[in-house]
């Protein structure tokens, strides 16, 4: 909210009235901070922890107002190395502590007003959802913003009306815990209830029955800290439907994603409750004002350089905050659990050849383990059901069981077991007779479907997720604390399911029907990357394809500066587009032309055909949207069958298309790239993709026409298709493509039936999404509308 100075005179911050547009989230820096870094070989200063000395701006250190270092870099084990820009002290002397208590002083009044405002929200919320809420809590974890949002809220509301939720996922820093018995010793003293939550399993077995998890296999968020919680909540209130509003400490600063949050929202962090972030807009600055004003605890970990308090072993955590958390949290001598306990696990896990020392610490230093998408990277997945789908007939083999069948079976629609061991279901008033062979390890359904309808194939899917959850669940009740009416029970391994079960198949709702199961997945006839001369490792320049633009066909005979290398780069690129066929200039080719070669709506039709190259479909295909990714973490990602060589090859070409081709990568959103020029060479720091913030609806129809030829013209299916990414499909959906969710698609679809029927009609009502293309229309026929 306010913006904020450094005060040279306290050596701390100052806030002030005027309002904050961008926070850089300073931080207090203590003696560990500087010690785990090494500043102690250049600084002097007492090994005291009473006051911070200065203050960090993510790398950047300031003391008194002015900065005095940066650091650079970092890993697991490697240190971030350090950059002294200006003497903190003359001639060496001792560094001077931060002057909190006149800080404080001067940020009184402005604090005061700060509290008061957010207090009297708090307040409201209660007062205008006391009727609607069984329950209401704060999400306590121990950090800096939980222990803010406690204290306004035990400042704002009686202290029997609302309770502490502590979610205990087993992996929290040691100096977490500590925080955690200090708070819940002050909710004691002060009459209020403290309730604790965790999971069944110890993490050290859910790490090896599902794998470590990994950027965009979070598991570990749904199984230790979701799904306790809800079900905690229900045998307290002793309500499976109960409704609780969770004061959380999140704050818009914090994330990209987490800027996003309304002050009050509902189902957005957990499914079917409210959720209050009274600090939503405050900054760290004032937050770490309020806490030296109010004397709150201050958890060790930020202390010891981390800049949040998490799990100790974090697939989302930075290269630098590995490193702080491997040097104070790598061992422990009272007993608390270490980051040696999860590395040792990756270790154990992967399935990457880790033939020597040198070997292991290169692919825990980058980090490799974060990048797994799936259980190929894993030393013991198995694949233990295999689907087919042939003339009309569905077969499922199940080769282990875990769970029993018939009960998973309840929840797609009305059952009846027949006497010889097979099964009816009547779903969506059609019904399915389906035969059961058991055998000793397991067993096969077969099911006859005949036309294939779009009933059909929700039924198809949901019966893949029944036998999925037979094979693979080990109990971790997510899918209990997903169903909203109670009548899922997981307890001591052993699922029932009540017959009462509605079918509104919410415990269907986790990807690939099971979260071991999604995590333990084999990919099947996975697109391997095309050859390294490909692109080389200088991949493509605008100016290239500008060059080519200007001349057409003549470029190839004409002189230019490109050499030999690049020309065949270029070919193979504007093959792949299918600007040119055979290197003449193609159809498609003037398509682009007219629109413009620097207009992004050339680069989203040329990225559509893209997608269909290897290269591109890999991009796609591994590279999640928001998600950061550095070269290393690439490199990790990509199949090690390849040699060293070529790995470094292929991150380098992506490098350069995405730098040099800005709107590609900045625009569409395939890349935005944080990079530096150093004698004029680029060196990549990291890259995220971005959803396409305004995409044109004719590249959207191109790329539904494209996706429909691929899938062996297939012009009939439903949006609730394009937005499952997990199907197996020679079609690349624009949603995967480009990032769009449920509501862009719909507008552009919609928009599309009206302005385009000759060529798309799309309808959505109740839970129907039809979508059907012209049949008697094609991709190139989209084209002609440009």
């Amino acid at each position: 909210m306010y913006s904020y100075t450094w005060d040279a005179e306290t050596g701390g911050l100052l806030l002030n009235s005027s309002p904050l547009s961008f926070s850089k989230e300073p931080r207090p820096v203590y003696y560990k901070e500087l010690d785990i870094l090494g500043f102690d070989r250049y600084w002097n200063y007492a090994k005291n922890d009473s006051y911070p000395y200065m203050w960090a701006e993510a790398n950047n250190y300031f003391y008194r107002g002015r900065q005095v270092a940066k650091t650079k870099g970092g890993s697991l084990y490697t240190p971030p190395e350090i950059v002294i820009m200006d003497e903190p002290e003359p001639d060496g002397q001792p560094l001077r502590f931060v002057d909190i208590p006149a800080m404080v002083e001067k940020n009184r009044d402005l604090l005061e007003k700060l509290a008061a405002e957010t207090i009297k929200k708090i307040y409201n919320i209660y007062v205008e959802y006391m009727d609607r809420v069984d329950v209401f809590y704060v999400a306590f974890s121990g950090g800096k913003d939980s222990v803010v949002a406690l204290d306004l809220v035990q400042r704002a509301l009686p202290h029997n009306k609302f309770k502490v939720l502590f979610g205990d996922t087993g992996m929290e820093f040691p100096d977490t815990y500590k925080i955690v018995e200090e708070i819940e010793q002050h909710c004691k003293d002060a009459k209020i209830e403290f309730l604790r939550a965790k999971s069944d399993f110890d993490p050290k077995v859910t790490w090896r029955e599902f794998g470590p998890p990994a950027q965009t296999m979070r598991w570990c968020c749904s199984v230790h800290k979701t799904a306790p919680q809800i079900i905690l909540l229900r045998e307290y209130t002793n309500n499976p439907h109960f409704r609780g509003m969770a004061f959380t400490g999140i704050r818009g600063d914090e994330s990209a994603s987490r800027s996003e949050y309304e002050g009050i929202s509902h189902g957005e962090k957990v499914r079917g409750q409210y959720s209050c972030h009274p600090i939503l807009e405050w900054n760290s600055a004032e937050l770490f004002s309020y806490i030296y004003e109010r004397q709150l605890l201050i958890n060790d970990a930020y202390k010891k350089g981390n800049s949040r308090a998490g799990c100790l072993v974090c697939p989302l955590a930075t290269s630098k905050n590995m490193y702080f958390k491997e040097q104070a949290y790598s061992f422990s001598d009272e007993g608390y659990r270490t980051t040696t306990t999860f590395n040792n696990i990756i270790l154990e896990t992967t399935s990457k050849e880790l033939s020597n020392p040198s070997a292991v610490k290169e692919f825990m230093d980058i980090g490799g383990w974060k990048a797994r998408r799936s259980g190929k990277e894993l030393s013991f997945a198995k694949s233990y059901t295999n689907e087919s789908f042939e003339q009309g007939v569905l077969t499922i083999q199940v080769s282990r069981i875990e769970t029993d069948w018939k009960q998973w079976i309840k929840t797609i629609g009305n059952v009846t077991f027949l006497e010889n061991g097979n099964v009816e279901v009547l779903c969506r008033d059609k019904l399915y007779h389906i035969e059961i062979a058991e055998n000793t390890n397991g067993l096969t359904a077969t099911v006859v479907i005949g036309k294939n309808t779009q009933k059909d194939i929700y039924f198809m899917s949901e019966l893949k997720t029944v036998f999925r959850k037979t094979a693979y669940c080990i109990g971790c009740r997510v899918c209990e604390a997903n169903c909203p009416h109670g009548f899922i029970s997981m307890k001591d391994g052993h699922v029932t399911i009540d017959d009462r079960c509605v079918k509104c198949k919410k415990c269907h709702d986790v990807f690939h029907g099971c979260l071991v199961a999604n995590s333990l997945r084999l990919p099947k006839g996975e697109k391997k990357m095309g050859s390294i001369d490909r692109y080389g490792n200088m991949g493509i320049e605008l100016d290239w394809v500008r060059s080519y633009f200007k001349l057409k066909d003549e470029f190839w005979t004409s002189p230019h500066s490109l050499g030999t290398n690049m020309v065949k780069n270029l070919k193979s690129f504007l093959n792949d587009a299918e600007v040119t066929a055979k290197s003449k200039f193609a159809p498609f080719g003037k398509v682009i032309d007219n629109i413009g070669i620097e207009n992004s709506d050339a680069w989203a039709l040329i990225l559509c055909n893209l997608t269909y190259t290897s290269e591109f479909n890999w991009w796609v295909k591994n590279i999640d949207f928001s998600t950061t990714h550095t070269p290393d973490t690439i490199y990790a990602m990509l199949d090690d069958s390849m040699s060293k060589n070529s790995r470094s090859h292929i991150v380098s070409a992506y490098k350069n298309i995405l730098i040099s081709i800005p709107q590609l990568s900045n625009e569409i959103g395939l890349g935005v790239c944080d990079y530096t020029l150093k004698n004029g060479k680029r060196f990549w720091n990291s890259v995220v993709r971005i959803p396409w913030e305004n995409p044109n609806p004719l590249v959207i129809l191109y790329s539904l026409y494209k996706f429909a030829e691929a899938c062996g013209d297939y012009h009939q299916f439903t949006l609730s298709r394009l937005l499952n990414h997990d199907l197996e499909s020679d079609g690349v959906s624009p949603t995967e493509i480009f990032g769009l969710d449920r509501n862009q698609m719909e507008k552009i679809l919609n928009g599309l039936t009206i302005n385009y029927p000759d060529f798309l009609n799309a309808s959505f009502t109740l839970d129907l999404d039809n979508i059907t293309l012209n049949s008697e229309k094609t991709s190139q026929d989209v084209l002609n509308l440009f």
